[in-house]
């Protein structure tokens, strides 16, 4: 490992090169291709390794102690020679993030399995936490450096605070590399799809604007309508709540004001709804099952939040905000809900589905929108539609995930909440 390695220190003096370790390592980010982290076990990898307990247990504390490690050698590979905080803010700094980029492609393609066990447990392992939001904090500073250099020197507007800006994005590329390289997204489908729009968000967050292709062929007015009424019939619609489910659902959204779904156990429920466990399981397999529930009756109004743009001025950025405003509206119980399914989403297989789902119908919203007003002539042209959709919707969402988590810049949500509203307005329909 390098002096200024990624990885973190550990209790023992250990350099990470004996043999037993990178047979560890090396173990691990083979099945990680093949398991899912939370499947995986110790056993599995000393087989795989070829390892004793004693080994294993002497250089790691336990499987994500290894995972740690691992993210800590793949940081070191790809940046710790050449990190883009090694040149000053200015001209080299940008030069430098576009390598970056460059790197962080490469980085994902050879280690994708490793980071998306990550992105999968940072929210819910404090070793896994720590340890990302570590690196993550070096991109967020240096990406906030330059931003803040570019406004000093009368290139960028002012806005939101640079650091909250650079969480934003830094945050935005981890979420879309995560999705194309796990396949979760047919508007990304390989990481390489990701560029372009990356750095068309990266410019517009910056700069208030793109540079784009004016010229547009004017369509008749409310081209697109059919097409956004299309992804809304793809929202499941959520049944009812009546009766002993009902009770049961009730008594979730009231637990989850204050529990994490990962510490809400069915007892509590039960307590609360007033009924007995053979109730429970007569309506839902488990609490997970019960949570998707929940989840599908909000991402209702999520979705529907997110067409109302089609309904109004979309030029007039004062709308649009509102409009943005009342999309991300997480007063009541629906806060709680959607605070835990975007964190435990990516690890449940059964919620996962519901969450892409409603992903995938904002996106095909967001696209036609896209595509209306470019063709109309009122926003510049730019990436693909269906890439950049994707791209600006998920930078979005893991903007929210991260103020919802607390997370070091974004922990203001009103804040954050303005901040996306500019994002999306200034990717959109804004010029340079």
């Amino acid at each position: 490992m390098t002096r200024g390695s990624f990885a973190r220190k550990r209790p023992r003096e250990f350099d990470g090169s004996s043999s037993a370790e990178l047979a560890v390592l090396d173990a691990t980010e083979r099945l990680l291709g093949e398991i899912p982290l939370q499947d995986l076990t110790v056993a599995d990898i000393l087989r795989a390794a070829g390892l004793s307990r004693a080994n294993f247990y002497h250089y790691f504390a336990n499987k994500y102690d290894v995972l740690v490690a691992l993210v800590g050698r793949a940081f070191d590979e790809s940046y710790g020679s050449d990190p883009p905080w090694a040149t000053s803010p200015g001209p080299s700094r940008a030069k430098q993030m576009g390598v970056s980029l460059g790197h962080t492609l490469d980085m994902w393609s050879k280690h994708g399995p490793v980071f998306q066990a990550v992105i999968e447990h940072m929210h819910s392992e404090p070793s896994v936490a720590a340890a990302w939001q570590r690196m993550f904090a070096r991109f967020v500073d240096a990406t906030a450096e330059q931003i803040s250099f570019e406004r000093d020197a009368g290139r960028a507007p002012d806005g939101p605070p640079a650091t909250m800006v650079a969480s934003m994005l830094v945050g935005g590329s981890e979420r879309v590399f995560y999705v194309s390289s796990r396949g979760l997204d047919s508007r990304l489908p390989t990481i390489d799809d990701v560029v372009e729009p990356l750095s068309a968000v990266t410019e517009a967050a910056t700069y208030g604007g793109r540079r784009g292709d004016d010229t547009g062929v004017p369509t008749v007015e409310g081209v697109g309508v059919a097409d956004v009424a299309d992804a809304l019939s793809s929202v499941a619609v959520a049944e009812p709540e009546t009766g002993t489910a009902g009770s049961i659902l009730q008594a979730m959204r009231e637990l989850l004001v204050d529990e994490a779904l990962d510490a809400l156990s069915v007892a509590k429920i039960l307590e609360r709804a007033g009924i007995s466990r053979a109730s429970f399981y007569f309506y839902y397999r488990s609490k997970e099952d019960a949570f998707i529930a929940l989840f599908r009756a909000a991402a209702v109004g999520i979705v529907n939040g997110l067409s109302g743009l089609a309904a109004i001025e979309r030029i007039d950025p004062d709308a649009f905000a509102g409009q943005v405003r009342q999309w991300i509206d997480l007063q009541g119980f629906a806060g709680p809900v959607i605070r835990n399914a975007v964190h435990v989403w990516p690890r449940l297989p059964e919620l996962r589905a519901e969450y892409l789902g409603a992903m995938n119908a904002m996106e095909s919203v967001l696209e036609a929108i896209i595509t209306a007003d470019r063709a109309a002539g009122t926003a510049p042209g730019g990436p693909p539609p269906p890439q950049f959709a994707a791209t600006v919707l998920w930078t979005i969402e893991r903007a929210v995930a991260g103020a919802l988590a607390g997370e070091e810049y974004l922990d203001d949500i009103d804040a954050v909440i303005d901040m996306v509203a500019q994002l999306l307005y200034a990717s959109l329909y804004g010029r340079r």
